[in-house]
């Protein structure tokens, strides 16, 4: 949602985009895809979209026209997408555990881009495949983000020192989603079977988890 001018978007299966006015009970633009968006995140006046492997980039104000940028960011499904809050860029996870970072820095002009794995060693000391459910930016530290994916891991990163700062704890199921409140002090994480495995077979019910920033 796009609170400034009360304007919501919305995606589906039927391969749309919508953007609605909260105002009246009538879509003020819709725009085909030509394929089912994964993914979806809003920064500014512009929203970016994960669609397959590649990344669209819409400013709000002008929707009936082209993407204004479009990056392929995967050969795989892109499976999570945030935008950064504070600058332009974003951070998409795939279904292979892959992330790629796009972001630009507003007081160098400097662009850091680049993709990596941040599959964390279990317990046999192998890396396990595991989809990236959900990215989050911490909107009061620059370049700091966490990654969560369907096996339970959660980790925080650094994308200016490309290195990784801590893992918390695995959680009991998936991580479905991750929320920062507005100063970046507490960090919100929604624990659910995400159904992307055949291994989630025992009820586990969900569960929210809030965090210190620091304090995994």
């Amino acid at each position: 949602m796009k609170q400034t001018v009360g304007q919501v978007i919305s995606t589906g299966l039927d391969k749309k985009m919508v953007s609605w006015d909260t105002r009246s009970s009538k879509s003020s633009h819709v725009r085909h895809m030509g394929a089912e968006v994964k993914a979806m995140s809003l920064s500014g006046r512009y929203i970016s979209v994960a669609i397959g492997g590649s990344i669209e980039t819409y400013d709000l104000r002008y929707m009936e026209g082209p993407a204004c940028l479009t990056n392929s960011c995967f050969d795989v499904r892109i499976r999570s997408l945030c935008s950064v809050p504070y600058c332009r860029g974003y951070a998409a996870g795939s279904v292979d555990g892959t992330v790629a970072l796009d972001i630009s820095n507003p007081t160098t002009s400097e662009v850091t881009r680049y993709a990596f794995r941040c599959h964390p060693k279990s317990a046999d000391g192998k890396k396990h495949l595991a989809a990236i459910t959900d990215v989050q930016f911490n909107p009061s530290i620059f370049g700091a983000f966490v990654t969560g994916d369907n096996r339970g891991n959660l980790l925080a990163w650094d994308a200016q020192s490309k290195r990784r700062l801590f893992e918390f704890p695995q959680y009991p199921t998936g991580v479905a989603s991750l929320a920062y409140n507005c100063n970046g002090q507490l960090l919100a994480v929604a624990s659910s079977h995400t159904h992307q495995e055949a291994i989630e077979t025992e009820v586990v019910s969900p569960q929210i988890f809030v965090c210190k920033v620091g304090d995994p």
